[in-house]
């Protein structure tokens, strides 16, 4: 049997592999195994002691491997066991046939002969079934993930999130107008924007993050581990690179988006894909080309009224304000000019009976208040750790 085939089970063909870490993450692991079962019969059993040495504590190597060669699911503790008598077996083979038949041969006869796990294997070539795993998980025209694998990651990443304790982000984009972009050029060249937005996107983010076409012209970006300050920091970065990238072109080519942060924002997949979606649709209505974070309208915490004065730090200097509304988690001031987004900013709270209060709080949403003579702001500010914090500072823009 050649060394660049693997059977697969029919009867079991629609098992999802068993994954080892994040979403990316395993689908990095997967390719390597590829890679090590390229590598030919003389080489395996070294590949192999390497991938036994080098994985991590509580990582699984036998089940995803013999799942990749079978598509038979078992946990890894059956697997390893499975593996042993493989190898066993193999040399049993090697004994009678008076030469190596090779890892692939003694697998299949194993578990077609001894275990009778497989009744009707089915050969295939490795290349092709490493071309179609690929595609069963991106968009054929962007090389992103598609929008299957993104909620499937997203959520598997929210319950490893809730097992660890642990926050992460997830950004909605949408190209702005890019109907105008079909008509006026073209679909093909609508088709080449979406690549290259894409490929900005791609480029943007981390290996451990997973960025897919959600549908159309929206894309969508699961960071893992990412605070808001962090994930807004990312989907300015694309939103200037695009607007950049474009900035020739008749007519414009930007991009908006919404961010959500669990769980402050949500605490379930659908909620977080609500959440960025509403800070979208207001990103659209704002005026396009930038990024708003959730509104944060189911509020957790009682508010309360509240007006005495407060001393606001930021990066354009003190600006005097009027506090609103108080909870546990922020407040909502008043103020003469914007603030922007994301950033940190320091209160200073005083009130005639007390000593002063002071506080560091993240800019988490902001709008102009209807009908005054001169501009207003509602600014609503999230209180942050010492630790969290960082200096008042505009997220940087590149």
């Amino acid at each position: 049997m050649a060394s660049r085939y693997h059977t697969v089970s029919p009867a079991v063909a629609t098992k999802e592999p068993l994954r080892v870490k994040s979403p990316a993450e395993s689908l990095r692991f997967r390719q390597s195994l590829l890679e090590l079962l390229e590598a030919g019969p003389d080489r395996e059993e070294k590949l192999l002691e390497e991938f036994e040495k080098n994985k991590g504590q509580g990582d699984s190597l036998y089940a995803p491997l013999l799942y990749l060669l079978t598509h038979l699911d078992f946990t890894e503790t059956q697997a390893t066991k499975h593996w042993r008598r493989i190898v066993a077996h193999r040399k049993v083979l090697r004994e009678a046939l008076r030469r190596d038949p090779g890892l692939r041969v003694a697998l299949l006869d194993y578990f077609v002969n001894l275990s009778r796990e497989l009744k009707n294997p089915k050969m295939i070539e490795l290349a092709i079934y490493e071309r179609t795993e690929r595609s069963a998980v991106t968009d054929g025209l962007t090389g992103l993930y598609n929008h299957a694998y993104f909620l499937q990651a997203l959520r598997q990443e929210v319950l490893r999130s809730k097992r660890h304790g642990l926050k992460a982000s997830l950004l909605l984009l949408d190209l702005d107008d890019f109907k105008r972009v079909n008509d006026h050029r073209g679909h093909v060249e609508g088709d080449r924007a979406l690549m290259k937005a894409a490929a900005i996107i791609r480029d943007s983010v981390r290996e451990i993050d997973v960025a897919a076409r959600y549908g159309g012209e929206e894309f969508a970006v699961l960071l893992p581990d990412t605070t808001r300050l962090g994930a807004f920091v990312v989907a300015e970065r694309i939103r200037v690179r695009i607007e950049k990238r474009f900035q020739r072109k008749r007519p414009r080519v930007t991009i908006s988006g919404g961010l959500a942060l669990f769980p402050e924002d949500a605490s379930t997949p659908a909620d977080l894909i609500v959440q960025a979606d509403a800070g979208l649709y207001r990103a659209k209505a704002a005026g396009k080309n930038r990024i708003l974070l959730a509104q944060g309208e189911r509020r957790r915490h009682r508010r309360v009224p509240a007006q005495p004065d407060v001393q606001l730090s930021t990066t354009e200097g003190p600006a005097p304000a009027r506090v609103k509304n108080v909870s546990d988690g922020g407040l909502l001031v008043s103020l003469r000019r914007k603030v922007p987004m994301g950033s940190t900013v320091s209160l200073l709270i005083e009130t005639p009976d007390a000593e002063p209060v002071r506080f560091r709080g993240e800019v988490v949403h902001q709008q102009p208040v209807p009908g005054e003579d001169e501009p207003v702001f509602d600014v609503g500010i999230r209180f942050v750790d010492p630790d969290e914090a960082r200096p008042e500072a505009q997220p940087p823009k590149g």
